[in-house]
């Protein structure tokens, strides 16, 4: 493994944006030259890392931030924020990439230790995604967590104060007493899996039998403003509610999306 110091001289060589490993052979809706700019626009604001190369072939990266720039809810004045990392070229729930993961990971905290007071990250209760158990392996201590997502802390010296996690200020509506379905979504153009989601959910929306009776407001969570305006609990990115009440968006495949928003649209009235 090789690993490159994240540049805007090959940024596209990022697993995730178009032409990357982790979207070949895959179908995405959406424009994912979306996620190519929000990776350039966030080296602007200070984001580096490091992406790594197997045979010649990008295979994987870690991004961090400043925490005074980051798009995430965190308060860490000093510190940068673990914002993303990946390997790919292995099934989502195959843990064998979670060795790569870490050597990734243990050259960028190598790194943030020149430059910041330590790293806030935002770690997953799930055995291979984003999990705490790798986080903690690396020395990460939980802050507080809102099942199933933690805010955990490596501080690099004595006596920094630890991150604080912003109070949510999103309230999802609820229009079931007007004879309404609210739907509230946020997606990021960061993930070509958010970008594809938010197609398929205006799909889903656009094709409803009864679309007069549904009030459908999407937000984009690109920035750090955006993560404190739209700020749900457990925090992320990416989020549905359909009258308040959340779904999980990658747990309905196909016309099950559709047919779950068709559920919940409450029934005429004479």
């Amino acid at each position: 493994m090789e690993l490159a110091r994240l540049r805007e001289e090959n940024v596209g060589d990022l697993v995730c944006l178009p032409g990357g490993l982790e979207l070949a052979g895959k179908s995405f809706l959406g424009d994912l030259s979306h996620v190519a700019e929000w990776h350039r626009e966030r080296l602007q604001e200070g984001m580096s890392g490091r992406i790594a190369y197997a045979d010649g072939v990008a295979r994987g990266f870690v991004e961090i931030m400043p925490a005074e720039t980051a798009p995430f809810p965190i308060v860490a004045p000093g510190a940068c924020v673990l914002l993303c990392f990946h390997w790919a070229g292995t099934e989502p729930e195959d843990p064998a990439h979670l060795a790569e993961e870490r050597h990734m990971l243990e050259a960028v905290i190598a790194d943030a230790r020149r430059e910041f007071t330590g790293i806030a990250a935002l770690g997953w209760n799930h055995p291979t995604h984003y999990p705490l158990a790798l986080l903690t392996a690396l020395g990460f201590r939980e802050v507080v967590r809102q099942e199933p997502i933690a805010l955990v802390w490596l501080p690099f010296r004595d006596g920094v104060p630890e991150p604080q996690l912003a109070q949510p200020r999103f309230s999802p509506r609820d229009l079931s007493g007007d004879g309404l379905l609210a739907i509230d979504a946020a997606w990021s153009a960061r993930c070509p899996y958010s970008v594809s989601f938010a197609g398929r959910l205006r799909a889903a929306v656009a094709g409803q039998p009864e679309r007069g009776r549904i009030s459908f407001i999407e937000r984009r969570i690109d920035t750090r403003a955006d993560a404190f305006e739209h700020a749900a609990s457990p925090w992320d990115w990416g989020w549905a509610y359909v009258n308040g009440r959340p779904i999980n968006p990658f747990a309905l495949p196909g016309d099950t999306l559709a047919a779950e928003i068709s559920r919940h649209v409450p029934p005429a009235t004479a």
